[in-house]
């Protein structure tokens, strides 16, 4: 066993088992399973012209009661989404077409593939007819704005998942489930039911929210018979008596609340699992999982029933099941999120809303608990302030060392206030915990998504100032910045640029908002789910799903990439053009059109490469970045969701830059820009400088984005840091690396994650991935297997500045 600090006193933590259990799932194939696709057509063409929530809630139960279902080797922890371990149930009321079109193809991605035999794609096909016109997708095509499929021609939008997916991007209320059970919440919606003054909306919910929570409790009972009928056939004693406990707790399990804290951390486990086969949305999170099931460990530990290393085993089967779990997306939206993520965030320590420290003994054990299990999922962060304990620090620079990518950080100086800045009082803002990657948002009490709404690809917005609005590439030109048809472009100083920037830019905007509120409104119908709505704080008192206005606060942003990009080209404008006078806009732009090539075109990009670069503490280019974020942020107040004046708070748009691996294909789109980027390079990721230009080492780089609005950054500010694992190596390098994390509470740093890996080894992983079958690497805001990601995305993460002390 390799301990970060954690020692055992006893046996009940099986470590081989552990080891065993870990390598198992690190093995697993990627594959489809076509039961749940089956069961909801059927379930479907049996219930056509009924409400849609109650459609879906019955469907639901359907799939529960007939899909497969099997007990993980050696697990403490039960439930399976689909038919095999790691196998991806198939959701064709959202979209189906490509799922045809690809189904050849899908073993041959150079990225995130499946393995289907041909039983499988038979089976799928033999579904395609009845789906045609009537998905999720068909939806969304069918209502979007003719200018919006222009700017889509041009690469600025990207529709992404919300068109043609569930919605996912939820934190229950994991205290109300653990408090209540399903039969619980049940009950809840029966009592409701036989109010006299409930609307047909209301009365179509609760009856759903009903069929649903008895679904789930079938889908719980039919396991308890499982469990107690391979337990008469086992021949591991220790195991049998396993398998007999797990029965006889599944047999009334969740019928009321958790009464230990195995049935707390397997509710919770449950929960997320029951909400990823009602939908195939993802970010799917735990919320702070270290305070809620705190009360459970603290009782059971209290009464002698539970050890910590008993605890230990059980947050580390929880940790390792995550990982059985799976989703398959189309080839253009897998090029935004590579490396099978679910995103399904984990968070734990920080303040709890009363002020006090939230540092407990599951603060401790969940990191260990990922050094034990080293998978992508769940994807742990930890959240830190003034008096959190440097000994939960130290362990979680210990576990960054590992060099898998976890745990990501989270500063309360900076979140808490960003999270007032939307107008919450300040004991709701101490309970923020992330949803996905680095989105922020109170866990019970938002609704669908923080962020990930429609992409806006700045750095090709910049490209259309450059081109008096006109996509190059597509020929395709909405805005004429001089009035005038094709690509002149007239500026006689940098503040005309910058006007041409503001202009293009609340013009896009504006039609992304328009985007999600055509997604949006087609998730009302074909994302109705009753189940997750439940959990979630106000749904269940007003009547309505998430997506209808039942959560209690309501704050989206649209995924925005390339900020640095547009502030180092801005940078060499200026400096090059309107203040030294070393070239024109003109010779700019015609090096840019031939990707710099050439001996002249080599000049000028060697100048452009030589102008001030955002991430290395120069106030010159670092105050231009901040413009180009407030240009956006300024833009957000005019802005409403489709839940505006529906019962949330809120209902308005915030900011983040939580672009998963979109900064890849969406350089893809971008030619050269003006910081001497080539065409079709990424742009940069998150908040972090672009790729290769921080020359100035580590404290420049936090320096730099300190001077970011992060304080304003309500839906979540992304770095990525990528350090020599020398900088590391031994205690005092340890030390100093954990008081450099701690140093961003006093520099306005929001959130920080880190690769812990040198080139050499990413490149010789990407050359010989059969060599490096576990090398887990921090892509965005999560982590991958470095060999499931696609090849772009791998040079991407080795052109990161490899930094050092």
């Amino acid at each position: 066993m390799k301990c970060l600090s954690f020692q055992p006193k006893n046996n009940d933590c099986d470590f081989e088992r552990i080891a065993r259990f870990q390598k198992d799932m690190n093995i697993r194939t990627a594959t489809l399973c076509a039961e749940r696709a089956e069961i909801i057509t059927r379930s479907f063409q049996e219930t056509e012209g009924e409400p849609i929530v109650i459609r879906r809630a019955k469907a639901f139960a359907d799939i529960l009661k007939e899909m497969t279902i099997y007990i993980q080797k050696d697990s403490l922890i039960i439930g399976n989404q689909a038919c095999r371990n790691f196998a991806a149930p198939v959701f064709p009321e959202y979209s189906y077409d490509w799922v045809i079109e690809e189904m050849d193809e899908f073993a041959h991605r150079s990225g995130d593939s499946f393995q289907v035999d041909e039983a499988t794609k038979q089976r799928l096909r033999a579904l395609e007819g009845y789906w045609i016109g009537k998905t999720h997708k068909d939806e969304v095509l069918k209502n979007l704005p003719l200018i919006n499929r222009e700017a889509e021609k041009q690469s600025v939008l990207h529709r992404g998942g919300i068109s043609m997916s569930g919605d996912g991007h939820i934190i229950p209320n994991h205290d109300f489930v653990l408090k209540y059970g399903f039969g619980g919440m049940r009950d809840i919606a029966k009592e409701k039911l036989t109010h006299d003054d409930l609307t047909e909306e209301q009365r179509d919910f609760y009856q759903a929210s009903i069929l649903a929570m008895e679904g789930a409790l079938t889908y719980i009972k039919r396991f308890s018979e499982l469990a107690l009928q391979e337990a008469k056939h086992c021949t591991d004693e220790k195991r049998a008596k396993e398998l007999e406990a797990l029965g006889e707790m599944f047999a009334t399990f969740m019928e009321g609340g958790a009464r230990s804290f195995h049935e707390a951390v397997e509710a919770v486990y449950m929960t997320h699992l029951l909400m990823m086969i009602e939908s195939n949305g993802h970010s799917f999170s735990f919320g702070r999982f270290d305070q809620y099931v705190w009360p459970y460990y603290q009782a059971d530990i209290e009464s002698g029933k539970l050890s910590k290393e008993k605890a230990l085993e059980i947050i580390t089967h929880f940790f390792i099941m995550t990982n059985s779990l799976n989703k398959i997306r189309p080839w253009d939206h897998t090029q935004y999120s590579g490396g099978y993520p679910l995103y399904s965030n984990l968070m734990v320590s920080g303040l709890k809303p009363n002020g006090e420290d939230g540092t407990n003994d599951i603060s401790y054990l969940c990191l260990e608990a990922m050094n034990l299990s080293m998978l992508p999922e769940p994807n742990l962060s930890v959240r830190f302030h003034e008096h959190t304990p440097h000994s939960l620090m130290k362990d979680a620079a210990k576990l960054i060392r590992k060099g898998f990518g976890m745990p990501s950080i989270f500063c309360d100086e900076v979140c808490i206030p960003a999270m007032q800045s939307l107008g919450l009082d300040l004991a709701v803002a101490r309970d923020y915990a992330s949803m996905g990657c680095v989105e922020t948002a109170i866990p019970g009490r938002w609704g669908h998504r923080a962020t990930g709404m429609t992409y806006v690809n700045f750095g090709k917005i910049l490209e259309l100032v450059m081109n008096n609005g006109m996509d190059p590439e597509s020929g395709v030109q909405l805005v004429k910045l001089n009035g005038e048809p094709g690509r002149d472009i007239h500026y006689e100083s940098y503040e005309e640029i910058w006007q041409a920037w503001e202009k293009l830019l609340a013009f896009y905007t504006g039609l992304a908002v328009d985007c999600d509120l055509v997604c949006d409104r087609s998730l009302k119908y074909h994302d109705a789910d009753a189940f997750a709505s439940c959990t979630v704080n106000s749904s269940l008192a007003r009547g309505k799903t998430l997506k209808n206005g039942g959560a209690e606060y309501d704050y989206v942003s649209s995924s925005s990439i390339g900020m640095s990009v547009v502030g180092d080209s801005l940078a060499a404008i200026k400096k090059l053009v309107f203040e030294d006078k070393k070239l024109t806009l003109q010779q700019i732009r015609d090096a840019m059109d031939h990707n710099f090539e050439g001996l002249e075109g080599a000049k000028i990009r060697k100048l452009c490469k030589q102008a001030p670069k955002f991430g290395n503490d120069d106030d010159y280019v670092d105050e231009i970045v901040a413009d180009v974020y407030e240009s956006y942020l300024k833009l957000l107040p005019s802005f409403k969701t489709d839940r505006y004046g529906k019962g949330p708070i809120g209902c308005t748009y915030t900011m983040s830059t939580s672009n998963i691996t979109s900064y890849v294909p969406n350089g893809f789109e971008v030619g050269a820009t003006p910081d001497g980027r080539l065409a079709t390079k990424p742009l940069n990721e998150g908040a972090s400088p672009c790729l290769g230009a921080d020359k100035e080492g580590p404290t420049a780089v936090i320096n730099s984005i300190s001077k970011l609005p992060n304080k304003r950054m309500a839906g979540g500010q992304l770095l990525n840091m990528r350090f020599s694992p020398n900088a590391l190596d031994g205690e005092e390098n340890l030390e100093k690396f954990t008081r450099f994390m701690e140093a961003g509470r006093n520099k306005n740093i929001f959130h920080n994650q880190f690769n812990i890996v040198d080139s050499e080894t990413l490149k010789k992983a990407k050359a010989h991935p059969e060599e490096y079958p576990d090398l887990m690497v921090r892509v965005a805001g999560y982590c991958a297997l470095f060999s499931t990601l696609m090849p772009e995305a791998q040079d991407a993460i080795i052109a990161r500045t490899e930094l050092s002390w």
